[in-house]
């Protein structure tokens, strides 16, 4: 299995500038193919939180860093798991992404606890955590 096109969104995190945001779009399609049955999202968000840790841990193997930037796969599973919460509307893909990106970069707590968890899931939980809490403050509020 090749984990570092997994770990790096198809090499979108490749991305010169914002690879985080840039890697974030390809859970957009994920949200929508996904996203109209809870248990879907569920389902294949714990899937891919597992190919995402697996792929984590390779790329700081490889490169001998804690979290490596060029993996993206936390972003993408992490805006995948805001959609537990809410049915992919246009509007809810378009606000889910500025919040979820918004709580990615800025790390409030509690989401910052999560990346003090051994290796893999130290780069992802913190990423799924902030999508979780983006699907709960926007089904509240639209």
């Amino acid at each position: 299995m090749n984990w570092e096109l997994i770990a790096t969104g198809f090499y979108l995190g490749r991305f010169r500038y914002a690879p985080g945001t840039v890697g974030t779009l390809l859970g957009v399609p994920l949200a929508y193919l996904f996203g109209f049955k809870w248990w879907l999202v569920l389902l294949v968000g714990v899937f891919l939180y597992f190919l995402g840790v697996k792929s984590a841990e390779y790329m700081m193997e490889l490169t001998r860093e804690e979290d490596p930037e060029g993996v993206v796969i936390d972003e993408i599973v992490g805006y995948f798991f805001a959609f537990l919460f809410l049915e992919p509307t246009l509007k809810a893909l378009l606000l889910a992404f500025v919040l979820f990106r918004l709580l990615d970069i800025l790390k409030p707590f509690p989401i910052n606890l999560f990346e003090r968890m051994p290796k893999g899931h130290g780069v992802m939980a913190d990423d799924v955590v902030a999508g979780l809490l983006t699907g709960f403050i926007l089904y509240l509020i639209i």
